[in-house]
């Protein structure tokens, strides 16, 4: 999202129960970032970003067709997830 998307700022706060949203064009990347690895974790975000839409714009693109959205864990790497 920060490639297509670079003046979208993430809101920092403690995520919620709502799960974050993605478009086709996007799917299977990282809402951080943008890699193309194996998903690990659902993106779970605020519910003040949730409020009134079916995801937060802060954080996810928006398009015609939605998937969920993952935070994907690197391969390689000792770190266990992409957080932000």
């Amino acid at each position: 999202m920060s490639k297509h998307h670079p003046d979208l700022i993430l809101c920092r706060k403690l995520p919620g129960i709502a799960i974050g949203r993605l478009c086709e064009k996007c799917d299977g990347k990282c809402p951080i970032c943008d890699s193309y690895v194996r998903p690990a974790t659902l993106v779970r975000i605020c519910e003040e970003c949730n409020f009134g839409t079916d995801g937060c714009p802060k954080v996810v693109n928006l398009g015609a067709s939605r998937t969920d959205l993952f935070y994907l864990r690197k391969k390689n790497q000792g770190q266990n997830f992409q957080r932000g």
